[in-house]
């Protein structure tokens, strides 16, 4: 059990790795100041360069497949697995290198649920690609999201795998209304409920399609 708490702090470990932040600063850019402000692969590709921005999203979808692919070569059960997949989400979301204000998460949950429930998340990267084809990204991936721990019951997971595929869905709800200037903007708001909403389902603060 002592290997298995220490394979889920090293999977924490491993997520606070904020790979866009580093190749951003090696560009000359803190991602805290531009853009949306967010730390993770989105910001970095519209702040930065595209390039950039694909490493980063490699890299971070990386992270996660390697912490859960080697939880189960290691031979740790479903629970230290399952725990694997949430911690190096939660790593990336709230790096300790980086007091703890993190990116969105979505880079790495991909990656660790394709290991952790392939079979569920492929069945979730259908809502993804919807919302791409359609310009409305942030809401496909919430659906995608939302549907995942239904998916990964329909498929007969063990019930920790359906446990950590619910919390990748809390976390993004918790991301999306706490990135860095979120809440001062919802409590500014004379729409709070509204705004909340948005952020929620399209992580932005106007919803579907293009700010006007």
């Amino acid at each position: 059990m002592l290997w298995g708490i220490l394979w889920v702090v090293f999977s924490y470990l491993l997520g606070s790795i904020p790979f866009a932040f580093i190749i951003g600063k090696l560009r000359g850019v803190d991602l805290r100041q531009v853009g949306t402000r967010n730390i993770g692969g989105s910001n970095l590709w519209h702040s930065v360069g595209k390039l950039e921005g694909t490493i980063a999203a490699i890299l971070d979808i990386g992270k996660g497949a390697v912490a859960v692919w080697l939880s189960q070569k290691l031979g740790f059960s479903p629970l230290i697995q399952a725990a694997s997949a949430v911690a190096v989400v939660a790593g990336h979301d709230w790096p300790i290198y980086l007091g703890f204000q993190g990116g969105r998460g979505m880079g790495p949950a991909l990656g660790a649920m394709l290991i952790l429930v392939p079979k569920a998340m492929l069945l979730s990267l259908i809502f993804y690609a919807l919302g791409f084809f359609t310009r409305a990204l942030g809401l496909g991936v919430a659906v995608g999201i939302l549907a995942l721990p239904f998916f990964t019951w329909l498929q007969n997971y063990p019930t920790p795998h359906i446990a950590a595929s619910a919390l990748m869905f809390a976390f993004m709800v918790i991301r999306r209304l706490t990135g860095i200037g979120v809440l001062e903007e919802i409590k500014a708001s004379p729409d709070k409920k509204k705004l909340i909403a948005f952020r929620i389902l399209f992580d932005n603060n106007y919803g579907w399609g293009r700010p006007r």
